[in-house]
């Protein structure tokens, strides 16, 4: 029993390892897969509306291209933004520091080794923030063979589901349990995905209101970090109150975290919930877990597409264990 738990644990490190040198090539497979689930019940829709499925997937993946390249544009936009107006960025904020340290200092309060430590760079924490995009960006710029995989993911996935439609009942019970598995994971990012995109206009709207520079950038970060669950409202709140306070004060950095509580809590809370259904049944140590292994493994990528990795592995064991204990139950017969 020792010796099956020393390899199990050993073949793990080992594929993780394989896995970690492949990211790369591994990143824009997952990415096709993902974007293939969330597009999905576009295709489907067509495909019931009874048009072919050779032009569902031709507009399918039209529609795609065309949002693709919309929000690469405006990202990139705004990635070249920040870096023009770090400097404006830095003398406001070395303002806010004296003003505060001044302050501060009336109560007998001494923040300078605080406000002189490195972490407080605007440059460095901004840079850290164009490197997550550009971490995410850079699995897309193999933008032909990232479209021509989701292109082929979606032909089968289209034919899979007309087979089942069909001819459910004569398919395999390992294929039917494959489909149920694809469409609990293309569930589960279609509903992130939306509940995502709700909170990321709300932000947006709040944003543009308060005047808070390339709204759109950080609309889309907080859409992205949706995928990644507890810690993901969290990080998509630094960047714009951190913007806000360099720009405007501390009030409009108060007001842009108090409302994107209000927004998140609003989506989480009350819209998820109707369309979710069950929830995902996995503990805070697996999801922080799972978070820290596949952002390791994969990089950025990882971070987003750490739940439906772990759902799927976790769902691909009980599919196995399952089968294996049919062939024990049959061979025992």
């Amino acid at each position: 029993m020792r010796i099956h738990i020393i390899q199990t644990i050993a073949y793990t490190i080992i594929i993780a390892a394989g896995m970690k040198l492949a990211a790369p090539v591994i990143n824009i497979i997952l990415v096709a897969l993902l974007l293939s689930m969330t597009i999905m019940p576009l295709l489907n829709w067509l495909m019931k509306k009874g048009l072919p499925k050779s032009l569902s997937v031709v507009i399918t993946m039209f529609i795609l291209i065309l949002i693709t390249i919309l929000i690469t544009s405006l990202v990139s936009a705004a990635v070249v933004g920040i870096a023009v107006k770090i400097p404006q960025y830095q003398q406001n904020l070395e303002s806010f520091k004296l003003q505060t340290r001044e302050l501060l200092s009336l109560v007998n309060i001494d923040v300078t080794a605080i406000f002189n430590h490195e972490s407080h760079n605007p440059e460095k924490i901004l840079s850290l923030v164009s490197k997550f995009i550009s971490g995410i960006v850079s699995t897309f710029s193999n933008f032909a063979f990232v479209f021509l995989l989701i292109i082929f993911i979606l032909i089968d996935m289209a034919g899979l589901r007309l087979k089942l439609e069909k001819g459910g009942k004569n398919l395999p019970a390992s294929l039917k349990k494959i489909a149920d598995l694809a469409d609990e994971i293309r569930k589960y990012v279609s509903i992130t995905t939306y509940t995502g995109f709700l909170t990321a206009i709300g932000n947006l709207i709040l944003m543009l209101i308060l005047g808070v520079d390339f709204p759109v950038l950080w609309a889309f970060l907080s859409l992205l970090f949706s995928f990644i669950p507890n810690i993901g409202f969290i990080l998509s709140v630094i960047p714009p109150a951190f913007l806000a306070l360099g720009e405007s004060g501390i009030t409009a950095a108060i007001i842009i975290v108090i409302g994107f509580i209000v927004i998140n809590a609003i989506v989480e809370n009350i819209i998820k919930p109707k369309y979710m259904g069950e929830e995902l049944n996995l503990s805070l140590t697996v999801i922080f877990t799972s978070l820290m292994i596949w952002t390791w493994i994969l990089g950025p990528i990882g971070a987003i597409l750490a739940i439906p990795l772990t759902i799927s592995i976790i769902r691909a064991r009980e599919l196995l264990s399952n089968e294996s204990l049919g062939i024990l139950k049959g061979g025992n017969k």
